[in-house]
């Protein structure tokens, strides 16, 4: 185990994580916080964010603190419609409950090790065929974005 927590993936399954805000620099150092789950992590901006849901699938959508309160809906709202059994955490810098009713199913603070624990226990609720696989299966292109 390193100073970032333990470094593992979980699992035999591949999961997939979409990291949405605003701050290119701090998403760029919670990608790497992330991956130590084993998880691939892409990150995007709000509106990327947006866009990329329309043709890919993640079985996480992590939202940093630095996106406005109404790209936290729209993009909680579009996993919603979109990935339904994606699971959403926001990583926030006061558990306030500013975001209490946005349907989210957790709230990390930006410590890594509570946030890659956060991560991991959310990937483990998943079922054991994640929904980006499925989807992959089913006929459709997997497009790399990075």
């Amino acid at each position: 185990m390193d100073s970032n927590g333990p470094d593992i993936a979980i699992g035999a399954t591949m999961f997939r994580i979409l990291l949405a805000g605003s701050d290119s620099r701090l998403l760029a150092t919670r990608a790497a916080v992330l991956s130590k789950t084993g998880a691939t992590v892409i990150h995007r901006n709000a509106t990327e964010t947006l866009n990329i849901l329309d043709r890919e699938s993640f079985d996480l959508v992590v939202l940093c603190h630095s996106l406005f309160e109404t790209d936290v809906a729209q993009i909680v709202a579009k996993v919603h419609q979109k990935i339904p059994s994606a699971k959403i955490l926001l990583v926030t810098s006061a558990l306030d409950g500013i975001y209490a009713n946005k349907q989210l199913d957790a709230t990390s603070t930006s410590e890594p090790r509570h946030l890659i624990a956060c991560a991991q226990e959310l990937l483990q609720s998943i079922s054991y065929v994640s929904p980006a696989k499925d989807r992959e299966g089913a006929g459709q292109t997997r497009l790399v974005a990075d």
